[in-house]
Parts: C-alpha cells; sequence; structure tokens
C-alpha cells in the first residue's frame, strides 16, 4: 500500500504514524525512507507514541518528525502543542516558518512552561509506563474475553520484529479487541475504577478508550471498517499507577464486562486466537 500511494504522480510527502493510533501497526521506517526517497518526496514520520525516547525517525532516513506535545512530551495533560523536527533547516525557516506565520501557531509562554516542566521527566515516564505495558499486555493477552491483543513487546505481535530492530523499548500503548464487540466494550469502560475514559493518551494516569464511539466516531462503519477500527477495539495509555493495582482495575473490568454474555447462555469464548488482525497504518493523533 505504501508503494502504491508513493507512485501517484502528486506524491510530495509520504506521512506515516508507527507505532499507529489507534491500532498499534509498526511501519518499517528504514522500508519507507527508501520508497519516499526513490520518488523524490519528504518522509514525515507522526513520533507521537514512541517519543525521542523510544525511537529515532530521522536516524532511520526520515525527512521530518512531528509531535503531539500535548501527549508524552507534556506528560500531563495540562498543555496542547505540537513540535515538528527536521535536519533541513532551510525548509524550517522558509515554507514552515511561513505557515507558522499565517496560522497563528505560537506557543503561549506558560504552556511552552509546563511542556519544558514535562520534558525533564520524559524518559523516567516512557521508561516505567512501558515496563508496565508490558506487563499488562502479557497478562491481558491470556485472557479469555480477549479476541486478539497488539502490543509490539509481544513476541508474537506482528510488528515485534520491526519493533524490535528499530526501537529502544516498545511503549506504553495497547490496543485489545473484546469477543463481546461494542456493547463489551462499553461495559467494560463503565466497570473501571482506576483508569480513567478519556481520548488523550501519554499521561501519568492511566487512559483508555473506545474508538469506534470516541475518538473515531465520526467515521462511518465502513471507513472504520478499512482503518481496522471493529466495535470490540479498546485502546489502552499506560501511565504510572502500580502495575498491580492496574491489573486489578483491568482484569476485574473484564469479568465484569463478560457477565451479561455468559448469563444469557452463550457459549463459553474459545482461548485467545493465535492469527492476528494486522491494520494498514493509520494518522490519526486523537
Amino acid at each position: 500500500a505504501l508503494e502504491i500511494a508513493a507512485r501517484r504522480p502528486r506524491t510530495r510527502v509520504v506521512y506515516v504514524e508507527t507505532p499507529a493510533n489507534p491500532t498499534l501497526d509498526i511501519v518499517d521506517l528504514a522500508h519507507a525512507a527508501a520508497v519516499a526517497k526513490g520518488v523524490g518526496a519528504r518522509l514525515m514520520v507522526d513520533n507521537t507514541f514512541a517519543t525521542p525516547i523510544l525511537q529515532r525517525p530521522l536516524e532511520l532516513g526520515a525527512d521530518v518528525v512531528i509531535h503531539s506535545s500535548t501527549k508524552y512530551l507534556g506528560g500531563h495533560g495540562t498543555v496542547v502543542g505540537g513540535v515538528v523536527v527536521s535536519r533541513d533547516r532551510e525548509w524550517l525557516a522558509g515554507r514552515l516558518n511561513q505557515m507558522k506565520n499565517v496560522f497563528g501557531s505560537v506557543q503561549g509562554p506558560f504552556d511552552a512552561f509546563l511542556l519544558y516542566q514535562g520534558a525533564k521527566t520524559l524518559r523516567l515516564r516512557v521508561e516505567q509506563e512501558s515496563q508496565t505495558a508490558r506487563r499488562l499486555a502479557a497478562e491481558l493477552a491470556q485472557h479469555r474475553e480477549v479476541a486478539w491483543i497488539r502490543y509490539p513487546g509481544l513476541a508474537d505481535d506482528p510488528g515485534h520484529e520491526v519493533a524490535k530492530r528499530q526501537m529502544s523499548g516498545f511503549g506504553a500503548m495497547i490496543a485489545l479487541e473484546l469477543r463481546g464487540g461494542a456493547d463489551a466494550g462499553r461495559r467494560f469502560l463503565d466497570a473501571l475504577t482506576v483508569c480513567k475514559r478519556a481520548v488523550s493518551l501519554g499521561c501519568t494516569d492511566t487512559l483508555i478508550e473506545h474508538p469506534a464511539s470516541m475518538t473515531h466516531a465520526h467515521l462511518s462503519a465502513e471507513e472504520r471498517a478499512a482503518a481496522g477500527i471493529t466495535g470490540g477495539l479498546i485502546r489502552i495509555s499506560v501511565g504510572l499507577e502500580g502495575v498491580e493495582e492496574l491489573e486489578r482495575d483491568l482484569l476485574g473490568a473484564l469479568e465484569r464486562a463478560s457477565r451479561p454474555r455468559r448469563e444469557s447462555g452463550a457459549p463459553s469464548p474459545s482461548p485467545r486466537a493465535a492469527t492476528r488482525r494486522t491494520a494498514s497504518p493509520r494518522t490519526s493523533r486523537s
């Protein structure tokens, strides 16, 4: 799909996000850079999920890297902002600076202060949250109510080998599919007591959302299906709470979410499928 899109006559930028939101698909950045350069295009990478702590796209051939600094860079849910990084100083000082002047995208002083304070603890937060996420993903992957799970740190994840090659850690984002579909997803979120229902991510709090009814509700059913966003998809942004506390909350909510199906006489769910769905990379950053 990447090669086909890049070959279009009007292509000037190849834009990818890895890990992708909300499906956690992994894009091979070295390959993407080769494809972009082969057609004379720039490779632009959204590195919000990985942060500069875990992934350095410029070192892998990217021309431009962007971050939603609202997320991990700020890290406390207190600031709204974005960052553009490139080695091409002429482009930064020219076209990009012109766009900044036209649209007025200048960070306010207090927002800049909050972002600066958050950046001081970025490595500590990302490394601890990633460690917790890896343990939670392994636990959740074994639960009978989880049809599949995407976390690049799991050895059988479709993106594991690429992620291992281009990332220094696997991040704190998890995507999973509940067997009960959209209804199970809503019951699951309602049953949580520690994790917070929210559309943002990268915060010190663990934030969970149901993309089909929240961040991607504006898409048609057909568009969501094409993006790999199913009714039972849940996205988890792991925070700094204790791992045992999060395990109790998540596993307990899964149990409570499954009760209506069991009480209705529905057959017991089969073990987690070994084959996993791999969706195309998405570029939404909410």
